[in-house]
Parts: C-alpha cells; sequence; structure tokens
C-alpha cells in the first residue's frame, strides 16, 4: 500500500506547488509555518534525544532538519522575488528550536462533531491530520485561482487519503457491541453518511465555490455520496479480509479507488460502485453471523 500514497503524495505535492505558484506569496507563507510548526509539535523522538544528546545539541539537531525543509521554501521564495518572505524563514528557524515540543496528540478540526461510537472515524482522524490541513489547503488555493482541475484532484486524494486510516485489523470482541448483524451494517452505513458529511464538508464546499453552477453542485452531492460509498466498502472490507496487511487486501483497496475515481468522473458507474458496496456488505455479513448466532 505504500506505492498508491507515495503517487498520491506526488500528485498532492506537484498540484500544490502549481497552486502556490499562481497564488498570493502569504499562502506559500502560512503554508510553510504550517509544515514547520507541524513536524515540531508532533515529532515524537524529541524525549529520547533530549536524553541522549543533551539539550543543547538536540536543538542544533532540530535546526539542521528545519534547514533542510526550508531549503526549497527559501528558493522559491527568491523566485517570486519577497524578501520579506525570505526574512521570516530564518526567523522562524531560530523561534521554533526554543520551543517545547513533542506531546500533542492531533486530531481532524472536525473531531467533536463525528457521530457518536463511529470510533474507526475517531482513530482516523488523527492518523489524518497531517495531510488534511495540506490537502484542505490545497483545495482553498484551487478555488481561490479558480482551478477546478485542481480542486477536483484534491478531492480525490482526500478521499483516498481519508478512507486509507479506515483500514485496520477485525477484532472479534468488538462485534458483541451490536445485537445483530444487520444492525451492525446499518450503523456503518449510516455513520459513513453523518461523518462524510463532516469530514469532506469543506472539500465539497471548494467543490461547489470554484464553478458555482448546477453541474458544480451535482458534482459535489456525487462527490458525497461516492466518498460515502467509498467508506463504507472499505470498512466492509476490512471485516471481509480480516484487516490485514497482505497483497490481496492491498489490491482489494486499489481496485476500490478506481471505482471511486470512475464513479466520480462518469456518475453513471455509481451503480456499479453500489453494486460493489451490497457484494461486499453481504460477505461481511456471512463472516459477522458466525460470530453472532
Amino acid at each position: 500500500m505504500v506505492i498508491p500514497a507515495v503517487l498520491l503524495f506526488t500528485l498532492l505535492g506537484t498540484s500544490t506547488v502549481l497552486g502556490l505558484a499562481f497564488a498570493p506569496i502569504y499562502y506559500s507563507v502560512l503554508f510553510y509555518e504550517f509544515l514547520l510548526l507541524v513536524c515540531h509539535f508532533m515529532r515524537g523522538d524529541s524525549t529520547f534525544l533530549y536524553s541522549v544528546f543533551g539539550v543543547e545539541h538536540t536543538k542544533m539537531l532540530f535546526l539542521v532538519e528545519y534547514i533542510l525543509l526550508s531549503i526549497p521554501f527559501l528558493y522559491f521564495f527568491l523566485q517570486r522575488g519577497e524578501p520579506w518572505a525570505v526574512a521570516i524563514v530564518p526567523f522562524s528557524l531560530v523561534l521554533v528550536c526554543f520551543v517545547p515540543c513533542g506531546g500533542f496528540s492531533l486530531h481532524l478540526p472536525t473531531f467533536p462533531c463525528l457521530a457518536s461510537g463511529s470510533y474507526e472515524y475517531h482513530r482516523g482522524g488523527r492518523l489524518a491530520m497531517l495531510p488534511f490541513l495540506p490537502l484542505l489547503v490545497g483545495g482553498t488555493i484551487g478555488t481561490y485561482i479558480g482551478n477546478r482541475n485542481l480542486v477536483v484532484a484534491v478531492c480525490m486524494i482526500a478521499a483516498s487519503v481519508i478512507s486509507m486510516s479506515l483500514i485496520r485489523e477485525r477484532h472479534v470482541e468488538y462485534l458483541f457491541n451490536y445485537k445483530s448483524a444487520l444492525r451492525f451494517l446499518w450503523l456503518k452505513l449510516l455513520f459513513a453518511l453523518k461523518n462524510t458529511c463532516v469530514i469532506f464538508l469543506p472539500f465539497i464546499l471548494c467543490l461547489i465555490l470554484v464553478d458555482f453552477s448546477l453541474p458544480q453542485l451535482l458534482l459535489g452531492a456525487s462527490y458525497y455520496l461516492n466518498t460515502s460509498l467509498l467508506l463504507f466498502q472499505v470498512e466492509m472490507l476490512c471485516f471481509v479480509s480480516g484487516g490485514g496487511n497482505d497483497i490481496i487486501s492491498a489490491l482489494a483497496y486499489m481496485v476500490l479507488i478506481v471505482i471511486f475515481c470512475v464513479s466520480l468522473i462518469a456518475p453513471q458507474a455509481m451503480l456499479f460502485s453500489m453494486i460493489v458496496s451490497g457484494v461486499l456488505a453481504y460477505y461481511a455479513y456471512s463472516v459477522i453471523k458466525k460470530y453472532m448466532l
């Protein structure tokens, strides 16, 4: 599953750079500051480094790492000919090294609004926090400059990243919280519909606002329905395959992503996506019935 993830982030990086090139310079500065702060506050090795190398040497190590991160942005600011943006880079590097790091557990900004009981979305909200905000920035830039293709690409990547964070191992004990297998399937579908509206609402708005028209409204509605089906399909896949990291599960997930993209581009294919959802739900129902007598 590393290969599609790398391809998605490569596409995201290319789209973001092209979008920033045509957006106001302060977009790029805010994006740089966001990445710098996230890298600093989300560090999991700070306690270990402080205990082994000491405070001063660890701060020097942080500074070297952040300088490497800043080189592409510094080059970009110089190309844009913005001296104030160039001056922000060394100031931010020095300042961030004196701020305590690590110990922060980030999650989606919409975390409190997710449906109660859907723990997998709360877990996925933590895992997807880092790519979520850059994707949101990319969608906002695409809406601002009127680049419809960038917004559509960002929305597709967002659905792929969030759905990937839902993949997990199957635990039989988890099923005992449900009265029946049908109750389990119904709640999973309901959670997918509710949480898609909460998590992807900013991306749906970007799709609509980039070119406010009836076709764009239909595209936003299609994106919502297809994303809901994708999240439901991933949930069912976890129970059909056991949520393992084997090659078959990875290939099945890639097939679901392809179906999602085709259904978004050609709405007529949504019927096929619904059929796939029904087939996966049937197999998940058969698996669950073995444990729920």
